[in-house]
């Protein structure tokens, strides 16, 4: 069967060519739409509805210029309408009103076409909001950067320094002439290593880590030395290649003088409570020193009292050495000297000399576990010495020469332990709060010196010490110093 030709061969054209201009415009991913001289819509593509949210009957046929943001840039529109038609096309960057109200940044491009009906203008506009907020962030950012109190700069991929900001001059003295296209490395001081710099690095470099932050410091163009908290970041593209640098760091100097008076006033506050208490703690066993060598000076003292004075002087003399000890300790604290010990020796050390010291243990049971797997680890033996010491003493006082002193070592978790338990009345919950505080004490006598010299010890060695307390059931006293073993 053979197809018929059509009766109008020129309308059907027309009406091809319409279809085909139809299916054109609405296949495009820009806005399309035709108007005429007044400015009523006459049609538009698909995009044009959906970017405005309207549908076709609530366009077509009515102005365009009441769909532009402001009654300016209506204004402005109409204007640029004049321009295309007298010059036959144009390009604008306008703000159109979506029917939710809100803004849409658009590009506009003008051209004048004849019709049947006469000319007409198509226009094209392709939105650029997504490059307008990029550039209003970037804006932002940017503004940030360079008003930031903070001192920061940006580095490309090789570490030059791309831009500063106002804060860098102001606390390094570098304009930005004479930081821009080096490396940061005038900024080095004496105190950062190498060692330093490639530990930072291996974690800016890591993906999975990015950046680094710490303390470091700094050195200005005059050769102050500037203590800041820095924070370096890479910056990365979508496919994850590291793209430059920024970098952020407060000065510290403030917080730093600020620390050094409130540092030097507790000093001044501790010198006058130590003081207090070394006043007392000397006074009362040289008050008896000095009463004991008036009596054994005299000619008529019984050789029985005699005896009784030189076990007082012997005593008092150790107290006050004891305590001049303590103040010594804590007033000039020595820096740790490591070398590999056995804890285990230590503590059967100080183990045999407590059970040789009648007087202290009394009838104390002292029950002694050492563990076999505790290997020899870096200490600093004459301070540990004095840790294991301190702890054992406190609870042979608080157990008042009765009870049971349970003593065992043992290692977990990279940390060698030693527990001190005591079956002594506890220590009430108020003392527990201060009880590492210096001059804190509920004894009679003694300084309060003891545990505080002992975690500052351990601190030092970067270690801890736990206390558990029940009253009327005892304390445990448990010392972790850090090991190499695994």
């Amino acid at each position: 069967m053979e197809h018929s030709a059509p009766k109008d061969p020129v309308k059907a054209a027309e009406r091809w060519n319409k279809l085909s201009f139809k299916s054109v415009m609405d296949s495009a991913a820009d806005m399309i739409w035709l108007k005429n001289g007044d400015g009523h819509v006459l049609e538009a593509n698909t995009a044009f509805f959906r970017a405005l949210g309207y549908r076709r009957e609530e366009l077509l046929g009515h102005p365009i210029y009441e769909h532009y943001y402001d009654p300016d840039i209506r204004q402005r529109i109409k204007a640029w309408d004049e321009t295309v038609r007298k010059h036959g096309s144009g390009f604008l960057l306008s703000t159109m009103r979506t029917k939710q109200g809100k803004p849409l940044e658009v590009e506009l491009r003008g051209s004048m076409l004849e019709s049947p009906e006469g000319s007409v203008m198509l226009v094209i506009a392709r939105s650029t909001q997504a490059e307008a907020n990029e550039r209003r962030r970037a804006e932002t950012f940017y503004q940030g950067f360079k008003n930031s109190n903070d001192v920061m700069f940006y580095c490309d991929r090789g570490g030059i320094i791309l831009d500063i900001n106002e804060a860098f001059t102001t606390h390094y003295g570098w304009t930005r002439e004479e930081a821009i296209g080096k490396t940061p490395a005038f900024l080095r001081s004496r105190h950062t290593t190498d060692e330093f710099y490639k530990r930072m690095w291996s974690h800016i470099l890591d993906p999975k880590k990015g950046s680094w932050r710490g303390e470091i410091i700094n050195k200005t163009k005059d050769g102050r030395e500037v203590p800041v908290i820095l924070n370096i970041t890479a910056v990365r593209d979508d496919a994850g290649r590291i793209t430059g640098y920024i970098s952020n760091a407060a000065d510290l100097s403030e917080q730093a003088a600020l620390h050094a008076r409130v540092a030097q006033a507790e000093s001044l506050a501790t010198i006058g409570e130590m003081a207090a208490v070394v006043a007392h703690e000397i006074r009362n066993p040289l008050g008896s020193i000095v009463m004991a060598a008036k009596q054994l000076a005299s000619e008529e003292l019984e050789p029985a009292d005699r005896e009784m004075v030189l076990k007082v002087l012997r005593g008092e003399s150790q107290r006050l050495n004891e305590a001049l000890t303590n103040f010594l300790s804590y007033a000039r604290p020595r820096e740790v000297k490591r070398e590999p010990k056995d804890l285990n020796e230590l503590v059967a050390e100080i183990v045999n000399i407590v059970k040789s010291n009648t007087d202290l243990i009394q009838k104390i049971r002292v029950k002694l576990k050492l563990s076999r797997a505790l290997k020899p680890f870096p200490m600093d033996p004459d301070q540990v010495r004095q840790v294991v010491w301190n702890i054992v003493l406190n609870a042979l006082q608080a157990m008042e020469g009765k009870g049971v002193l349970c003593i065992d070592t043992g290692h977990a978790d990279r940390f060698a332990f030693l527990r001190v338990q005591d079956t002594g009345p506890g220590i009430p919950a108020a003392a527990m709060e201060t009880l590492f505080k210096p001059f804190q004490t509920t004894k009679q006598q003694g300084t309060g010196l003891g545990l505080a010299i002992a975690e500052r010890i351990v601190k030092a060695h970067g270690g801890r010490i736990e206390v558990a307390s029940s009253l009327g059931h005892g304390t445990t006293f448990a010392v972790h110093l850090p090991s190499v073993e695994d």
